[in-house]
């Protein structure tokens, strides 16, 4: 993700943050004049100011009375400006915060304030707050790019990538040379949806820092966005450079997709629920070339995984390793198996419920069909802001006739339910799920799954079941572009945002399709739920 820049004038202060992505705590720059402060959404690294500048050269555009001497207050200012960016530093970001205001109390006129301020408060999600502080901090020094950057990521995280784009463009021409704002830019233009100008400018972010990890990342995944997965997963092999992501340790050597008959190899787990149920239909491929597979997964994902074929045994994350020949992470599976978009392996269902077990869903009334829905993804992705949806869309649907709902939601966001008084509508699961085997056993049921992109969604999807996910306008990668089909699951149907943030147009497709398959018609040109009020 691209992250925040400190407030300088000087091109070679954005140019040597290092890239870094997530949320995380800031650490120190060189000479410990800056420190690079990890962002909760993607982008290049922040910059803060750690001490408070000194005008050198030209003078800033400010009130003439800024060119005398600093009196008790002005010093004070600093004082306290210089122990906030401590606080920052060490991630205390609240005191860091309550710091800078009192700064501002006492100086109202210090442009690196309101910048690192604007940092802390974007990495406490306060993204309204964060673009404010940036435009501030503008108003006093209009030429500091690395300010531009921080503002069009916080504005790129909101979801205003219009004024994201210019923000951005305008960091570009005050820093050409500036990698991070290249790069920064590249992720605007790829949510918005223009792939060839995000591609050239992630291209030249790594002209100008060929080794730039964070660049050759996002590289990877625009480039399996678009179909490219030969190169793409080349490219994603860069993940194991970023600092959130450190390979793991082994003393047996990495398969590189060789027979090896009569040896064992070990998927190791990496990422999320949703990759690894995704990546295990390669588990019965390298099945094909090695002796024995043991998989690692999540304790949530380990019942499930048992029943993928091709897999000899079971381990979850944290468990003593048994004796193995090769390793490979999950998600290097595509590579070394020379996976191209015309290769996919997509025979489903790989996998399984167990059983159905005390997860027994009542029988339908009449002909009622019954979908179960997921409206919510894991709050902790990097995307959640974007891919979640209100509760109350789904409620919409009950407009349409014919079907019983089943919540397969899981987590906080399974209490909308209760929230909204909507118990008596949707049939509540929350309290059996016990794990992915138990969701599982309830989608063997059902007729139908209509999600978001989250765990469901693969589960479903890997099943072989009807399966509906509603995709926000700028997807995971895994979801490709401008197609209603994925190659990775042939029973999955998708319905994209056409626009950033609306949720109205998929709903109202939603309603149609619905429509058309329980009646066996074609559905109406005009849905009632659209029409005009009067």
């Amino acid at each position: 993700m691209a992250a925040d820049s400190p407030a300088s004038k000087s091109t070679k202060n954005v140019r040597r943050i290092p890239a870094v992505r997530g949320k995380a705590a800031p650490k120190k720059a060189a000479a410990k004049k800056a420190v690079a402060k990890k962002a909760p959404a993607k982008s290049a690294a922040p910059q803060v100011a750690v001490t408070p500048r000194k005008t050198a050269g030209k003078t800033p555009a400010v009130p003439a009375q800024r060119a005398a001497p600093a009196g008790l207050r002005e010093r004070e200012a600093q004082r306290v400006f210089a122990l906030a960016a401590d606080y920052h530093r060490r991630g205390r970001l609240e005191e860091a915060v309550r710091g800078y205001s009192r700064a501002l109390t006492l100086n109202p006129m210090m442009a690196d304030v309101y910048n690192n301020m604007g940092v802390a408060l974007r990495a406490m999600g306060r993204l309204e707050a964060a673009v404010a502080c940036y435009r501030r901090a503008l108003a006093l020094s209009v030429d500091n790019p690395s300010t531009y950057s921080n503002m069009g990521n916080a504005l790129r995280e909101i979801g205003r990538l219009r004024i994201a784009a210019a923000s951005h463009s305008q960091a570009v021409k005050l820093a050409p040379g500036s990698a991070e704002a290249v790069y920064n830019l590249g992720l605007t233009l790829r949510d918005m949806g223009e792939a060839d100008r995000a591609m050239g400018c992630l291209n030249r972010a790594l002209q100008i820092r060929p080794d730039y990890a964070e660049a050759h990342w996002d590289r990877s995944l625009s480039l399996l966005m678009n179909g490219d997965l030969e190169a793409g997963f080349e490219e994603y092999e860069w993940r194991w450079r970023l600092d959130r992501s450190p390979p793991r340790d082994f003393s047996q050597p990495q398969w590189t997709g060789k027979p090896m008959p009569g040896k064992t190899l070990f998927i190791h787990q990496e990422q999320g629920f949703g990759d690894m149920i995704q990546m295990a239909r390669f588990a019965v491929m390298a099945r094909t070339q090695v002796g024995q597979v043991i998989v690692e997964c999540q304790a949530e994902l380990a019942r499930l995984m048992s029943t993928v074929r091709g897999i000899d045994k079971v381990l979850i994350r944290g468990a003593p390793l048994p004796k193995f020949d090769a390793y490979i992470p999950a998600l290097s599976l595509p590579r070394v198996l020379g996976t191209t978009a015309a290769t996919i392996p997509a025979d489903v269902p790989y996998i399984r419920p167990p059983d159905i077990g005390s997860v027994r869903l009542p029988t339908s009334v009449g002909r009622q069909i019954k979908v179960g829905v997921a409206w919510a993804g894991k709050p902790t992705h990097r995307n959640d802001r974007n891919r979640s949806v209100p509760f109350g869309y789904f409620l919409d649907l009950m407009g349409v006739p014919g079907f019983t709902m089943f919540s397969l939601q899981k987590g906080d966001r399974a209490k909308d339910l209760e929230t909204m008084s909507s118990e008596a509508l949707i049939m509540d699961l929350n309290e059996k799920l016990g794990d992915f085997a138990d969701t599982a056993a309830v989608i063997e049921q059902l007729d139908l799954v209509i999600t978001v992109d989250t765990a469901v969604a693969h589960i479903a999807g890997a099943m072989g079941k009807p399966t509906w996910v509603l995709l926000p306008f700028a997807p995971d990668w895994r979801w490709l572009r401008d197609r209603t089909d994925s190659p990775w699951y042939p029973s999955v149907r998708l319905f994209r945002q056409p626009a950033v943030g609306d949720w109205d147009s998929v709903f109202a497709d939603v309603r149609r399709a619905m429509r058309a398959r329980l009646t066996g018609t074609p559905p109406p040109k005009t849905d009632p739920e659209d029409l005009p009020e009067t």
